[in-house]
């Protein structure tokens, strides 16, 4: 079963860099700072990721 989301643009982009209480991620070609709370947990620097309407998480 698929996860429904709320969000109707699909957002997706690359992790550059964790930083403490941060994470760096490339979207759309801009550099955008995220909480770390909403990368999804085991999510590494160079993954490439989805936004799903709570979290960043990795391509499946």
């Amino acid at each position: 079963m698929q996860e429904k989301s709320s969000c109707k643009i699909r957002r997706s982009g690359l992790v550059r860099e964790l930083d403490g209480p941060s994470a760096v991620l490339e979207v759309e070609g801009r550099t955008v700072r995220v909480p770390i709370g909403k990368i999804a947990a085991g999510t590494a620097a160079g993954t490439p990721v989805q936004w799903n309407g709570t979290l960043w998480v990795p391509f499946k």
